[in-house]
């Protein structure tokens, strides 16, 4: 008997279901009930907590985790797009071009950013 796709998505979610809904049971049935100080007081790496929750960074690196984070979606978008580029049609490179124009976006204001010294 041949089972469709729908099928063995079907017997996925019931085998999902059927594996982490009794963990998920037995979690709550075997945690600890009520509140108590220590456990509601925020983990810092089993330190005490010290000193104020709300800090001010330094947004030094925020141009270049921008530009990691362009370059990493138009190296990942490239490079599926070099594995195709001779099976697909001309009208279709032109949707990968705007692509990568609006990519451009976020990294000329990255560079911009990161020109701007005083505001580190």
């Amino acid at each position: 008997m041949a089972l469709d796709n729908w099928s063995l998505v079907a017997i996925f979610e019931i085998v999902v279901f059927l594996t982490i809904f009794p963990l998920l049971i037995f979690g709550w049935l075997m945690g600890a009930k009520g509140r108590h100080p220590i456990r509601d007081a925020p983990f810092e790496s089993g330190q005490t907590p010290m000193g104020e929750a709300r800090r001010r960074y330094m947004m030094q690196y925020y141009p270049y985790l921008i530009m990691f984070v362009v370059f990493d979606v138009v190296a990942m978008f490239l490079f599926t797009w070099g594995l195709v580029f001779s099976s697909i049609s001309f009208s279709q490179d032109y949707v990968f071009l705007i692509f990568l124009i609006i990519l451009v976006a976020p990294l000329a204001y990255a560079l911009h950013l990161s020109g701007k010294h005083e505001s580190w």
